[in-house]
C-alpha cells in the first residue's frame, strides 16, 4: 500500500509531460510577442530547478519564470563545488555524436600513433585558432579533423582564404603552412563549396566562437586550450 502510494502511474506520468508542454508553449508564445523578433528561440523547457524554465536559442540558453514576465540572464553556479551549471547544461544540449561528423570534409592530420581523436571548427584569420594550431603541433598520437569555419563578420576575407586552402592540392600542408608560418594559399581553383556547407553545419552545431574542439564522447569547448589542458580533457574520456 506504501509502495503504491509513492508511485507515479502511466497515466499520471502522461498528465504531468502534456502539463509540461502547455506551460512551455505558454511561455514561449509570451516571450515571442515580447523579444525581439530576429532571437530565434528553438525550445522552451522545465529546468532543473522547479521555479525556472530553460529558454534555448540559437545561439545561447537563460531562463525565465513560468509567467513569462521575469527573464534572467547569467550562470546559476553551484557554491559548493563552485561549478557553472549553467555551461554544464549547455554543454550537455550541445553534445553529438562525434561519428555523424563529416569526416571526409575535414583536413586530417595524424600524429603518432593517431589513437585519440577531435575536430576543430577553426576560422583561417582566427588568432585563438592559431594559437590553438600551435599547441596542435607540440600534440602526440592524436588525429585532428580540422573544418574550415570561416567567420566572415569577424574576420573579413576568411571565407576567401578558407577557400584558397581547401582548392590547395595538399590541404594538410597548405593548412600548417598559413597557421603556422603565415604563407599565404594559391587563389583558389575550384567552387569550394564545401566550405559553403561546413560553415551551415557549424551554424546548425551552434558554433559561435572559433576554435571550437568536439572530443570523442560529443562535448565540446570553446577555446584555444594549451597543451596541459587539451590533455587533461584527453585523459578524462578514459
Amino acid at each position: 500500500m506504501i509502495l503504491s502510494a509513492v508511485l507515479t502511474t502511466p497515466s499520471e506520468a502522461q498528465t504531468s509531460t502534456q502539463a509540461n508542454h502547455d506551460e512551455s508553449a505558454r511561455i514561449l508564445k509570451t516571450l515571442q510577442s515580447r523579444l525581439p523578433s530576429k532571437m530565434i528561440i528553438e525550445k522552451v523547457q522545465p529546468s532543473q530547478w522547479p521555479w525556472l524554465y530553460e529558454v534555448i536559442t540559437d545561439s545561447e540558453m537563460f531562463y525565465v519564470d513560468s509567467t513569462g514576465d521575469y527573464l534572467f540572464y547569467g550562470r546559476v553556479m553551484d557554491t559548493r563545488t563552485r561549478t557553472d551549471l549553467t555551461a554544464k547544461r549547455w554543454t550537455d544540449l550541445s553534445r553529438i555524436d562525434f561519428n555523424d561528423l563529416p569526416l571526409s570534409l575535414a583536413i586530417k592530420h595524424v600524429r603518432g600513433d593517431g589513437s585519440r581523436k577531435i575536430a576543430v571548427f577553426s576560422d583561417p584569420l582566427c588568432p585563438f585558432c592559431v594559437r590553438l594550431e600551435g599547441t596542435l603541433q607540440e600534440m602526440t598520437n592524436i588525429t585532428v579533423y580540422t573544418f574550415l569555419y570561416p567567420v566572415e563578420t569577424l574576420h573579413p576575407g576568411a571565407t576567401e582564404t578558407a577557400k584558397n586552402i581547401w582548392c590547395a592540392p595538399d590541404r594538410a600542408a597548405t593548412w600548417t603552412a598559413w597557421m603556422i608560418n603565415k604563407k599565404k594559399p594559391a587563389a583558389a581553383n575550384c567552387k569550394a563549396d564545401e566550405v559553403t556547407t561546413l560553415v551551415k553545419l557549424g551554424q546548425k552545431l551552434k558554433v559561435n566562437g572559433t576554435p571550437t574542439i568536439y572530443f570523442a564522447d560529443g562535448h565540446n569547448i570553446s577555446a584555444a586550450l594549451d597543451k596541459d589542458q587539451l590533455e587533461a580533457e584527453l585523459k578524462a574520456l578514459k
